[in-house]
């Protein structure tokens, strides 16, 4: 179950990975067209801004002409001449009135109406104010909205009593829109001349319908578009500015682009507005046709990938079913070997190192140590109440060398049995143990362990016999040579202190050998009170004695340790009703500190005891009591 659900996690990563590698493709794809498109959309208008700006010049000449032969009309006396030349033009011209006017808004046209606009005052007052030409849009009396060129005159004119200081020609916007421009893309396209504040002056491609009668260009994307990110409000501001720039947005279920440049007069701009569709359908059909390509592959590759999850799948339920078969087999010769080992063993437990349980058999006892089954770590603990570690694994306790964790490391496959030693803490009790692994996982690591335990009581009593001394019980030097060669193999680090007893001679002299035995006795048990449970006392003959403690001790603890023993080993002891008091001297060495080789450890340690005895004598004789 886990592994599939792994599968899965990686086949939708995979997919996720694939999708979003689609997604960033057709993004940046998108990105460079619309990149390409606009740069290519403003160097179309560009020319639409260019065929306006020469409209407006054009006019601009016309009415400059004008104002310079205006004298020389005067001179002639062909003013009607000069108009009706004028009158003549408008059918080629198609503008809607050529007229000179002054300061009040009175009008003379070349068609000879006079009369006062005051639908035009402001363009005419804009004019007078800054004393240029200007060219501007306005709504006349009769509604049509017109765009009027209108320049100062150098020197009044003054016909019929009325004095006139400008003359302007206007067109109605819908004669302009057609003289302009023809749509760039038919009725795809849209253009504009729009002022800083987007309401539109006039349109610049006759069938231009974006804006459906709509006076203000902001207005109407504010309410009906839908632009990306933050692009409306930069379009604003560069119109503002009279900058030129582009802008995606989609209104009414289409795409748009939108290109916009300044055309040099006022703070009007010329604003083209396209469908993308109209600009970049042959690049949306490859792009469309690139990405289907893209997920057909992307598909194929699932298809394959999912084949050899199933395959890897099939292949690892075959395998799965004879490991079953193989393990089957195993047990039913395990179980075999387990009947076989009950005929030798006193005893085995097995344990699931997983879910921390045992089963517990038991062949020699009438009544069982532990329970029949339970928890891993209640055995542990039942262990470990009863029984210490006798072998040479002496810095470890027995909790320890049966941690699942220390199991697992120590009994990979193949690494064969872990041994241990122990004996009883209140009885003469003395076992082995085997550790073996009998299950493992697919890393080798044990799952289940079997421990096999045998007594080996009266192998270990003739052991002790031939290691301990006689008299106190101690360890003699024969297991104290031995010791010291087993430190050195394993590198194990330890500090030997050599003692000897001070004035025991003359107890011996003046008490007899039988109350020299019960000091030696006495002395052997207060050494090994100042020992711990991993440390080992020697005697090594007559009244001299060694200690080892197992630890990497620095200095001053060696210090401390060495004072401790002195101490102890010096108050008074009290025999049959005698007190007697005898001295100690003490030398120590360091292993590995001092030496690698124990031989040089156990001389340095005798010669620093001589060399304390020898002070101790030129001190005091101190006889005993």
């Amino acid at each position: 179950m886990g592994k599939n659900c792994k599968t899965l996690s990686l086949m939708l990563a995979i997919v996720t990975v694939l999708l979003s590698g689609i997604f960033l493709y057709r993004y940046y794809i998108q990105q460079a067209l619309y990149k390409e498109n606009s740069a290519h959309l403003l160097a179309t208008y560009t020319q639409v801004n260019r065929t306006f700006t020469l409209f407006a010049q054009r006019n601009w000449n016309v009415l400059s002409d004008w104002d310079a032969n205006l004298q020389y009309i005067t001179d002639s006396g062909n003013i009607e001449t000069a108009w009706r030349e004028f009158a003549n033009r408008k059918s080629s011209w198609q503008y809607s009135d050529f007229y000179m006017f002054n300061e009040n808004c009175d009008y003379l046209t070349a068609s000879d109406r006079k009369g006062t606009a005051d639908s035009i005052r402001n363009v005419f007052q804009k004019m007078y104010a800054s004393g240029q030409a200007v060219i501007s849009d306005y709504t006349a009396s009769n509604g049509k909205h017109k765009v009027v060129f209108a320049v100062p005159l150098s020197k009044s004119f003054t016909p019929d009593n009325v004095s006139y200081t400008g003359v302007a020609v206007s067109y109605d916007v819908s004669t302009v829109e057609n003289m302009i421009s023809d749509n760039v893309y038919g009725d795809k396209s849209s253009c504009y001349l729009v002022n800083a504040r987007g309401s539109v002056i006039l349109s610049l491609e006759s069938q231009s319908t974006f804006l459906a009668g709509q006076d203000n260009l902001f207005t109407y994307l504010k309410n009906n578009a839908v632009f990306s990110e933050n692009t409306f409000a930069v379009m604003q501001r560069n119109l503002e500015q009279t900058t030129e720039g582009s802008a995606a947005f989609h209104s009414n279920g289409h795409s748009y682009y939108l290109v916009y440049q300044p055309v040099g007069i006022n703070d009007w701009s010329i604003i083209g507005i396209v469908q993308a569709d109209a600009v970049n359908s042959a690049d949306q059909r490859i792009l469309r046709l690139t990405l289907a390509m893209i997920s057909a592959l992307a598909v194929c590759l699932l298809l394959l990938l999912l084949r050899l999850a199933t395959l890897h799948t099939s292949l690892k339920l075959q395998h799965q079913k004879a490991m079953h078969e193989a393990l089957k087999k195993q047990k039913e010769q395990t179980d075999q070997l387990f009947w076989g080992m009950t005929q030798l063993v006193d005893r085995y437990a097995v344990v699931d190192l997983v879910n921390a349980r045992y089963e517990y058999h038991e062949y020699i006892r009438d009544e069982d140590l532990y329970s029949h089954t339970g928890a891993y770590q209640e055995l542990i603990d039942a262990i470990t109440r009863k029984y210490v570690i006798l072998s040479d694994t002496e810095n470890m306790k027995i909790n320890q060398l049966l941690d699942k964790d220390y199991l697992q490391k120590v009994l990979r496959k193949g690494n064969g049995i872990l041994k241990i030693e122990y004996g009883g803490r209140t009885e003469n009790v003395y076992m082995i143990m085997n550790v073996v692994a009998v299950e493992w996982d697919e890393n080798d690591i044990p799952l289940k362990v079997m421990m096999i335990a045998q007594d080996i009581g009266k192998r270990h009593e003739l052991e002790n016999l031939a290691n301990t001394d006689g008299l106190t019980g101690l360890f003699n030097e024969r297991y104290f040579s031995r010791v010291l060669h087993q430190k050195e193999q394993q590198k194990l680090p330890f500090v030997l202190y050599y003692l000897d007893l001070d004035h025991f001679k003359p107890v011996n002299d003046t008490y007899g050998h039988d109350t020299g035995d019960k000091l030696l006795k006495e002395v052997a048990r207060r050494l090994q009170e100042c020992s711990r449970n991993n440390d080992l006392a020697f005697r090594i003959g007559g009244d001299e004695f060694a200690l080892i403690i197992s630890a990497n001790m620095p200095e001053p603890l060696c210090r401390q340790t060495k004072d401790r023993i002195i101490r102890s080993l010096v108050c008074p002891y009290i025999i049959d009703d005698k007190t007697l008091t005898i001295g100690a001297s003490c030398g120590y060495a360091i292993y590995p500190l001092e030496s690698e080789d124990t031989s040089k450890i156990r001389i340095l340690a005798d010669q620093r005891m001589y060399a304390e005895k020898e002070q101790n004598h030129q001190k005091t004789e101190s006889p005993a009591r």
